[in-house]
């Protein structure tokens, strides 16, 4: 277990949503104590009046969902580079293309639904 980043204490059970610190539960406020893992927020936050995460935070937590999203772009963008090393033929790349960007174009739909979905205030 890690150590509490408000009193030092080595039962830092919970994590803080808005600074994602570890703290124990007697650093949590009042009504936070009831278990909600999602909008545990610590004393630190509470007493500087933090009420949504920051951009990087967002960037931070969900770094898997841009680097896919990154490289579908990569290949959306840049197709032959990768059709070449799977060792198609130049005058079958034309004829590959184009499905290869419709079935890009499908996988990245739930992606752009999902980014439309975030929030940056706390759930709650």
């Amino acid at each position: 277990m890690a150590d509490c980043s408000v009193c030092g204490s080595r039962f830092a059970s919970k994590m803080c949503y808005f600074c994602q610190k570890h703290t124990c539960t007697s650093c949590i406020m009042a009504s936070d104590v009831t278990g909600s893992r999602r909008t545990t927020k610590c004393v630190t936050c509470e007493r500087k009046g933090v009420t949504k995460i920051s951009a990087l935070a967002v960037v931070r937590r969900n770094k898997m969902v841009f680097g896919v999203l990154g490289g579908f772009w990569l290949f959306a963008i840049f197709p032959f580079p990768f059709l070449n090393l799977g060792g198609y033929p130049e005058d079958v790349l034309m004829s590959i293309l184009q499905p290869v960007l419709i079935a890009t174009a499908v996988m990245t739909i739930p992606f752009v639904f999902m980014m439309i979905a975030w929030q940056k205030r706390s759930p709650g």
